[in-house]
């Protein structure tokens, strides 16, 4: 265990502070954009490699660590706050900026680096995140209903009555009035919330689907 300390007290602090926020705002960017969850692991699996790391080595202030999470965690809040406050959320960049100067308190993070990923940061929230979020809250549920009925895909999980079925390229909970074993190829007839509605595809109606579900 201390030839290990020892060998990670030479990571540079660059990688490390680049590493949080990798692992933060990708754990942002899937708030926005929840997905099948492959966004979701990665962004757990860069927090909790970083965070040992940090627990590992002498000189980790983690009072730094914590404004850090507390400044990107503004912009996790975001979508759920009322219009008025959602501009504050960027003053989260200073906490961040902050947080990454005093990570170490034996060796410091270049401010240059610190400066680019807070431009980088508010680039990509500005024009990249808040769009995507305007565009979803502007979808209706008929919108959403539109895109997959009719829709093919095939089980992933035994539906009997309620299953999981991959359609259009996203994996969703799915139920029918007949069992319906993995791998068999359905057609979605209606959506209701979060679940579909699905029948087995008639064989003059079936199209090829591959083995991973996509179309």
């Amino acid at each position: 265990m201390e030839n290990l300390s020892a060998m990670l007290a030479t990571i540079d602090p660059n990688l490390l502070y680049l590493g949080l926020i990798a692992g933060l705002w990708l754990g942002v960017t899937v708030i926005y954009l929840p997905g099948t969850g492959f966004l979701e692991i990665k962004a757990f699996v860069i927090l909790a490699a970083c965070l040992f790391v940090l627990s590992q080595i002498p000189g980790t202030n983690w009072l730094a660590v914590l404004l850090l999470i507390i400044g990107v965690s503004a912009f996790v809040l975001l979508p759920f706050a009322p219009s008025g406050l959602r501009q504050f959320a960027e003053l989260g960049l200073i906490l961040q900026a902050v947080g990454g100067y005093f990570l170490l308190a034996d060796r410091s993070v270049s401010p240059i680096v610190i400066g680019i990923t807070i431009l980088l940061s508010w680039l990509y929230h500005r024009f990249a995140l808040l769009p995507m979020l305007r565009r979803q809250r502007t979808r209706t549920e008929f919108d959403e209903a539109s895109e997959v009925l009719g829709a093919r895909g095939r089980v992933l999980k035994s539906i009997d009555p309620v299953g999981t079925v991959y359609v259009n390229g996203e994996s969703w909970t799915a139920r029918s009035r007949d069992t319906l074993l993995p791998d068999t190829e359905v057609i979605v007839t209606a959506k209701r919330g979060l679940e579909l509605m699905v029948e087995k595809a008639k064989r003059d109606d079936t199209v090829p689907v591959p083995a991973n579900g996509k179309q």
